[in-house]
């Protein structure tokens, strides 16, 4: 039996290479790329008839054939691994209809090279821009809950201890002002994708006179990839795409880890939905968080996309391979996937997530998270030194713990007591301004001009950050627009071509 694609091969891929290599990689990939491959041959086939490569009649019997199978879906496809890859697959299909007189003049001044790194381009394209429409309506369900919650004061942490109060409201927009990084992450990688390889041929271009930049505009590319080699031998791209996923994953991810420990019967600070839970198959009493955790698990996905990606192009040489170039990429479409289609559940996770005031409250004022203040009063309204007001303030919660007070029974007498203790002299602060100092509430709005969580610092960062996502999101919406001009630009050619034809 001799090779289906090649006049040099006697004899076809071995049986075994086909189905554990060869099968998967292209149904893994038919179904999805198909569309993206449809349009790159419409753009191809009007290219080369405006720059007199093909006559109008070949070019319109190929994309009549070519609408059709679009129409027509993967199912019009039998999937034979011998023929290599998803291209091959496809013009064997096409010639099956045209005939090879016609149907194999669709490759010309092009190889399988530049096509497939167009094809992952468009791919990584489409990603880009579906997790860019997601991250934002993430975004803003963060910030109208913020808004709803910005009085809501509950314990900051560090170390997983008691820190200082913050509110609900002023951490989430933490939160959000670490996706407005992952955003900018995104348009950066997605304008590092939109160059179109398209023309780079199997690495030096071509000797036809094709027009490179007609191609990339009407796939929607901002202009062609200039280095035909660097063209075919990169993925850097889409690897960025991957990078700015991961972060991605771990903002929101974080976010999740928190939430999993406020949600717990020990804080009590948070509520999430049942529909967002699970129940024990033993254990009737059970409300498991099980989205949180797999919220939580899907960046280990991405990382290992990553060291995939990475990985298999440690040591390639710099051109076409196919570990470098195809298998590097086995897990990155999958994980990409998967993230833009978990960014609603996050989303469903923000708007459902119901904080206890109440609880949140008396935490805040059970382990002593306004110490700080009481340092803060010591130094800028008695005039101590700061580290001699941390001493002070170190021996007066040290008091109180072994006595088992509360911050709010602390009074004048424990202050004085460890102020001769810590300084040798005694301080006298009234009980009501000590009862001020250490209210939780107050201490949070003391917190102006820095960023903090005052309400005047968290309207201000609010109402920067809707501004942001206001840039962010026209942005999107004219990266759409021009995605739909150049698809309208691409019909429009096609059909003129279709019909001139005719005639």
């Amino acid at each position: 039996m001799k090779s289906l694609v090649s006049g040099l091969l006697h004899e076809p891929l071995a049986d075994a290479a086909q189905q554990a290599i060869f099968r998967p990689w292209i149904t893994d990939a038919f179904a999805a790329v198909l569309p993206h491959l449809t349009q790159v041959n419409q753009a191809h086939l009007v290219m080369l008839v405006d720059r007199g490569l093909m006559d109008a009649p070949s070019a319109a019997t190929l994309l009549r054939a070519i609408a059709r199978l679009q129409g027509e879906g993967p199912a019009a496809f039998a999937i034979d691994a011998s023929l290599e890859d998803v291209y091959f697959n496809y013009e064997a299909e096409l010639i099956r209809r045209v005939g090879q007189g016609i149907g194999g003049r669709v490759h010309m001044a092009r190889s399988r090279n530049d096509l497939q790194s167009t094809l992952d381009r468009m791919r990584a394209r489409r990603n880009a821009m579906l997790l860019l429409e997601e991250v934002c309506s993430l975004r803003a369900a963060l910030l109208a809950k913020a808004e709803r919650f910005s009085d809501c004061v509950m314990p900051g942490y560090t170390h997983l201890q008691h820190a200082q109060p913050i509110t609900f409201g002023f951490y989430l927009l933490g939160i959000e002002q670490s996706l407005q990084r992952d955003t900018r992450r995104l348009f950066e990688a997605h304008e590092t994708i939109n160059r179109c390889p398209l023309g780079a041929g199997a690495l030096a271009g071509t000797t036809f006179a094709i027009d490179r930049e007609q191609t990339a505009r009407l796939l929607g590319f901002d202009g062609a990839v200039p280095h035909a080699l660097d063209a075919i031998a990169s993925k850097d791209a889409i690897q960025q795409l991957l990078v700015a996923g991961m972060f991605l994953s771990i903002s929101f991810g974080r976010m999740a880890q928190d939430f999993y420990q406020m949600s717990t019967y020990e804080s009590g600070m948070l509520e999430l939905p049942d529909s967002l839970a699970i129940t024990s198959s033993i254990m009737p009493q059970k409300k498991n968080q099980a989205v949180l955790e797999f919220v939580k698990g899907r960046q280990s996905h991405v990382l290992g996309a990553i060291v995939t990606a990475f990985g298999a192009f440690r040591g390639t040489p710099f051109s076409h391979v196919l570990d470098g170039n195809a298998d590097s990429l086995q897990w990155a479409w999958p994980t990409l996937d998967g993230l833009a289609s978990l960014l609603p559940v996050v989303r469903l996770v923000v708007e459902g997530a119901e904080p206890q005031p109440e609880r949140m409250r008396h935490l805040a004022a059970a382990n002593f998270s306004t110490a700080t203040d009481l340092a803060d009063f010591l130094v800028g309204t008695l005039g101590l030194a700061f580290k001699d007001a941390h001493h002070v303030t170190g021996r007066i919660v040290r008091l109180a713990l072994e006595r088992g007070l509360l911050p709010g029974q602390v009074d004048a007498g424990l202050v004085a007591e460890a102020s001769m203790q810590a300084l040798g002299r005694e301080i006298a602060i009234p009980d009501a301004t000590l009862a001020t100092v250490l209210d939780p509430a107050r201490a949070v709005e003391r917190r102006v001009g820095c960023g903090g969580p005052s309400a005047s610092d968290t309207a201000a960062l609010a109402r920067a950050a809707g501004e942001c996502l206001s840039r962010d999101r026209r942005r999107v919406s004219e990266l759409e627009q021009a995605a739909r001009h150049a698809t309208r630009e691409l019909d429009e050619r096609v059909q003129a071509l279709i019909a001139s034809a005719a005639h």
